[in-house]
């Protein structure tokens, strides 16, 4: 048996060989004979002897080879997409007609009548945006502050018009107009290499001048506010107030900037704080009066009037007397003036928006906001208030009735994923997300239900609503609720626990995207089952007995909404408690989903029709809205008897859908992993291999003959046909922890998989220093085995996923940010396509290409409509997205050749 595999072997390699050869330019084959006239010269060298310098520069040469065959590598990514919006104040032109909110390294410009993204104004690699503001004197200048430069934007045609260096980190910025100028001026506080403090003043005009320090201070001052021209500046690190003040400021003149400063403790520790000039009284007074509203972590609100007088007295024996407004229960994130002063709008960790009348001590409510409040914008009018809340949405509201006239929603994932680790496997890593089938430009993801400071901390935060974002367009399409939530309820319980929400362990869609199936779970807090356990621990107990449902969605076209259809309670279980699902697939060409659960059973699920009390109706307009298990397979033979539940497990379908692969850990203890190939029709396992993979499976995708399986200590491809298994040779120094789950994806239009491992991030030996984790993807062929890509990704990535339609794969990391790793030199490959792309096209850019097309056998059976057909294959690569948000034409152009040609 050996003999005749590696015979087989040695002439499938031959064969790839050819074929790579073949497929291979010119260039290429003319690198890979330098590299191995390197490779050889290097053995020779070493074979006589020769000095080590002589094999460091073969080594150098070898090296810059290797540079640039990564250089000349056709994968490479686009920009990216989506994004967490920072807790920056969002800006709006003077007519709000514009709104602009900031990313980490980029700030958005979207139309504030249609809340559609307009532009991107992107900042260099490595800069990270602290503040942004509109010019006073030209509306269509933004001038756009990172931690190392400031920059100049003509934000209409999105043109960087300047920029300027900084000589120290910036941590906070103001932009105002002093009188008599025309140039705007910034206040940024910046962080010398000293560990102290400073406050700068800088002129932005056509030639930068040095920043004149008007404090420095050790405290560490992260706030400031600039008023009246730029006389009056306060800052504040939290228990300190520092006020400044000047008679004039005279920028041709800049050593003669002079500010008198004071300073004043608060009573409590300070979150936020908003200054208002006093025009009526400023004109009587020689002074400028100035109001400041001082937010605290306690709930409650300092209103000081005049401060000048009254906080910053000159005598000793007069002390502030603030007027003091408390109604929020945690501690306050945002206060802002009114434009006229009558009114003080606030808003906390409560989702609530408050409105203080000062005159009469009147409050009024904007209750059942989505999520806590971050930041309060008061427009240029006054007639609209911009609210940013903490799930990633920026909101305008009319002042007077308090209704939204614009809402800018971005991917609502919590900031808490990334640096959860679970100590069970059987919990999925990152976010549970999916591209739709017939839309690949719909990310559908879980989100959290509510965001809120309770969730911090040593649990996980709890992913109960799905939303669907478009990738393509980056616009927010839709949001619905998966399992129970407390969106507009109190999540505390009367001990102070936080009220935790189900969380969804698994989603599958159908290839033509009219069922999906979700699985989601909740355990009870050990607290409140403590009456019905006395033997047993209440963490154990809370933990055994959990709620898991399997729900089967349906897509309702009219309403864009998912329909529940059937919710099956303990779709797995075991001695009368439920079993966690393992792993959930949907089956190709077909309405069917199956399931494994860690009771060591494999169900697979179908749709059938609804009884209708003894009433007969026609076979053929029966409505399938109701799902059953028609297959159950036990594979307890299969796994190690002394577990109490299978630890971990994949299962994953050929592209037919005529096969199923289930991957378990090895039965005897060691670390030899099983794969069963089970004929999905009747249930029967056909063949049964070991020593595919090592380790606990964490993924499998199947590749045309080939099954790829990651797992926690290997990542291998087994040809199924000739029954070989290859492992994948990895980045050296790969982490082989279980806490991470390797991530797979693989995609048939290019014949190649990826993988995302880690590196570093702990440390066995606890002398050494632990490094920090970091993350690569890497991308290889299947028909070789060679890697051809290799990348380090900035961010930690939460899912990896595939788009079957244009060869791409799709990264979504912490950050909520989406990029789009494509190849430009692939050689596409007819693959079985949605029933929307393989449809028989007889007009269009069909005709011009003269492309024969053929209806896959493999595809569900749907009606036959070629014109709607059509319509649908180019709303893959078009949708919804207006001229104004398109990629480029470029893009456009190879999607749609595509999408054409892949029939």
């Amino acid at each position: 048996m050996a003999p005749n595999q590696s015979a087989k072997q040695q002439k499938r390699s031959r064969a790839s060989d050819v074929a790579e050869k073949v497929s291979r330019s010119v260039e290429e084959r003319t690198k890979r004979r330098r590299t191995s006239d390197v490779t050889e010269e290097q053995s020779l060298v070493n074979s006589n002897g020769s000095t080590g310098k002589e094999v460091a520069v073969a080594r150098d040469v070898s090296s810059q080879e290797q540079k640039e065959r990564k250089k000349a590598a056709p994968w490479s990514f686009s920009r990216p997409v989506g994004g967490r919006y920072r807790n920056l104040d969002p800006v709006m032109t003077e007519d709000e007609s514009h709104l602009f909110v900031a990313l980490d390294t980029a700030v958005q410009v979207f139309a504030a009548a249609t809340s559609r993204l307009l532009r991107t104004l992107q900042m260099e690699a490595g800069q990270k945006v602290v503040g942004f503001q509109l010019c006073p004197t030209e509306p269509g200048v933004l001038y756009i502050f990172t931690s190392g430069f400031v920059t100049k934007w003509d934000w209409d045609s999105g043109k960087r018009l300047a920029r300027w260096g900084t000589d120290a980190t910036t941590v906070a910025i103001d932009l105002t107009v002093p009188e008599n100028e025309a140039q705007p001026v910034s206040y940024s506080i910046v962080s010398p290499k000293d560990g102290k403090r400073q406050i700068l003043v800088n002129a932005l005009g056509e030639k930068k001048l040095p920043g004149v320090p008007i404090l420095t201070t050790s405290e560490s001052v992260s706030s400031i506010r600039v008023t009246c021209g730029g006389r009056v500046v306060v800052a504040c690190d939290g228990a300190h107030i520092f006020l400044g003040l000047a008679s004039n400021i005279d920028l041709e003149t800049p050593e003669s900037i002079q500010f008198s400063w004071r300073e004043a403790t608060l009573p409590a520790s300070a979150t936020c704080f908003h200054l208002r000039e006093n025009s009526e009284e400023s004109q009587l007074s020689t002074n400028p009066v100035v109001d400041l509203a001082v937010g605290q972590s306690g709930g409650s609100i300092l209103v000081y009037q005049n401060i000048l007088n009254t906080l910053f007295v000159l005598s000793p024996d007069k002390k502030p007397s603030p007027r003091k407004l408390h109604w929020h229960r945690g501690a306050v994130s945002s206060v802002r003036w009114s434009r006229d002063g009558n009114y003080l709008i606030s808003g906390g960790q409560e989702s609530v928006l408050v409105l203080w009348q000062l005159d009469t001590g009147r409050k009024q409510f904007l209750p059942h906001l989505s999520s806590p409040i971050c930041n309060i914008v008061v427009s240029p009018s006054g007639n609209s208030y911009i609210v940013k809340l903490a799930d990633n949405s920026v909101m305008v509201l009319s002042a007077r009735e308090l209704q939204p006239s614009a809402n800018v929603t971005g991917l609502q994932l919590s900031t808490e994923v990334s640096s959860y680790k679970d100590s069970s496997s059987q919990r999925p890593y990152g976010a549970v997300a999916t591209l739709h089938p017939q839309h690949p430009e719909r990310l559908m993801v879980t989100v959290p239900a509510s965001y809120h400071v309770s969730q911090q901390g040593h649990q996980r935060p709890s992913s109960a609503v799905l939303q669907t974002f478009d990738i393509r367009s980056n616009y927010h399409i839709s949001r619905q609720a998966l399992a129970r939530t407390n969106a507009t309820t109190l999540d505390i319980g009367p001990d102070g626990s936080p009220i935790v929400a189900p969380d969804v362990w698994q989603m599958g869609v159908s290839q033509d995207g009219k069922w999906m199936a979700s699985v989601d779970s909740w355990t009870p807090n050990p607290q409140d089952v403590e009456s019905l356990t006395s033997n047993t621990s209440n963490k154990e107990f809370a933990s055994s007995h959990p709620e898991v449902y399997m729900k089967f969605w349906k897509w309702n076209a009219s309403s864009d909404t998912w329909e529940l259809v059937t919710r099956i309670d303990g779709p797995h279980f075991k001695d009368s408690r439920n079993s966690a699902v393992l792993s959930l697939a949907a089956r190709p060409c077909s309405h069917e989903f199956a399931s494994l659960g860690a009771d060591a059973f494999l169900r697979v699920w179908c749709p059938t029709s609804r009884p209708r009390s003894g009433l007969t109706t026609d076979a053929s307009k029966q409505n399938l809205d109701n799902w059953k298990c028609r297959t159950v397979v036990d594979l307890s033979a299969f796994v190690n008897p002394a577990m109490q539940a299978v630890e971990a497990g994949c299962i994953t379908f050929s592209e037919d859908g005529s096969v199923l692969a289930v991957c378990l850990p090895s039965a005897t203890g060691t670390s030899d992993g099983v794969v069963l190939l089970v004929d999905v029709r009747d249930g029967s396992i056909h063949y049964r291999r070991t020593g595919v993979f090592f380790g606990n499976p964490f993924s499998a995708k199947f590749l045309a003959k080939h099954l790829i399986v990651a797992a926690s200590g290997s990542i291998s491809v087994w040809d199924t046909v000739d029954d070989v298994v290859t492992p994948v040779k990895l980045i050296d120094n790969a982490s082989s922890e279980s806490l991470f789950q390797t991530m797979l994806a693989v995609n048939p239009r290019t014949s190649t998989f990826a993988v995302v491992l880690r590196t570093g991030g702990s440390s066995k030996n606890p002398e050494k220093k632990r490094r920090k984790a970091k993350h690569h993807i890497q991308i290889y062929d299947v028909p070789s085995l060679e890697m051809t890509f290799r990348e380090t990704l900035s961010c930690s990535p939460l899912s990896l996923l595939s788009d079957t339609h244009t060869g791409d794969y799709i990264i979504l990391d912490s950050t909520a940010t989406v990029q789009r790793l494509g190849c430009l030199e692939k050689t596409t490959q007819k693959t079985t396509q949605p029933r929307e792309v393989t449809s028989q096209l007889n007009s269009g850019l069909a005709s011009i290409f003269s492309q024969s097309h053929e209806r896959s056998a493999m595809v569900p059976v749907v009606d036959d409509n070629t014109s709607a057909s059509q319509n649908k294959a180019l709303a893959t690569v078009f949708g919804e997205t207006p001229a104004f948000a398109l990629p480029s034409l470029n893009v456009l152009f190879r999607n749609v050749v595509q999408t054409l040609g892949s029939n």
